[in-house]
């Protein structure tokens, strides 16, 4: 709806942008203020969260080649030019697997408490989930197809959504998304309060929302039926991978839940 958010001569200032920004302060800010609760210090969790941002940008954008590489077979330069677009060429499952292997190599690294590390960064990443798609909305891509139920929206035709789908009401998927992002930040904050064991939150939150990305892509738009079986098979290994490490930390012996920030778990 409102792709550039400010104008300054060539320089333009994007509402994805913006919101993505918004999402990783607040993401980082929640988290530092977690740390101590969960027996990280604080310092790493800043260190931990540019080597996970650049990671995020990194791995978004090479699933978004990846999966339109036909964008840039005559034009190898665009692939490092994320910003084209107002940062539309991104995709969040590359986002996510890269942030999750940056984040797994700079815990073994510093020999971070892994599972209490993953319950103080879980509820920020739903919560900048909630934020950066609304961003998404605000520019018009990451679009849901046509729809005659009362929440269609009709894009404005100079956006990616309006003009696929000209002056008709399609689904907001994004809006679905920031919604499920704050749901699960609210739901993660209710689960803190039954004293799960450690690694139990994370895994909780990553099926329900792999769970949700596997449904809702059923009335989002994709170019070709390869992108939606990508996402479809990505969405339902992190859903078992959840259902795994759900069933290993709740099997862990509780002598395992130390909060020492020196001891690997």
């Amino acid at each position: 709806m409102f792709p550039t958010v400010l104008r300054l001569g060539n320089l333009h200032i994007y509402s994805y942008g913006v919101m993505l920004f918004i999402s990783f302060v607040c993401g980082i800010a929640i988290v530092e203020h977690r740390a101590k609760k969960f027996g990280v210090d604080p310092k790493k969790v800043t260190d931990l969260a540019l080597w996970v941002l650049l990671a995020v940008v990194i791995g978004s954008r090479l699933f978004y080649v990846a999966f339109h590489w036909s964008e840039f077979s005559n034009d190898l330069i665009a692939i490092i030019a994320f910003w084209r677009g107002g940062l539309a060429g991104l995709m969040f499952y590359g986002g996510f697997l890269g942030g999750i292997i940056a984040g797994v190599l700079f815990v073994w690294l510093n020999k971070l408490p892994v599972r209490r590390l993953m319950d103080a960064v879980a509820p920020a990443i739903m919560l900048g989930e909630g934020f950066t798609r609304i961003g998404c909305f605000l520019n018009g891509c990451c679009f849901g197809g046509h729809t005659s139920s009362p929440f269609g929206v009709v894009f404005p035709p100079e956006s990616p959504a309006g003009a696929t789908f000209l002056g008709q009401p399609i689904h907001p998927t994004q809006l679905y998304s920031s919604a499920a992002g704050f749901a699960l930040f609210l739901l993660a904050l209710w689960l803190e309060r039954r004293q799960l064991r450690p690694g139990v939150l994370a895994a909780i939150l990553l099926i329900f929302y792999s769970l949700f990305r596997f449904g809702i892509d059923f009335v989002r738009y994709y170019e070709n039926s390869a992108n939606l079986w990508g996402n479809q098979v990505v969405a339902l290994g992190l859903t078992a991978l959840g259902v795994v490490l759900l069933i290993l930390f709740l099997r862990w012996p509780a002598k395992g839940a130390s909060t020492s920030s020196g001891t690997r778990r």
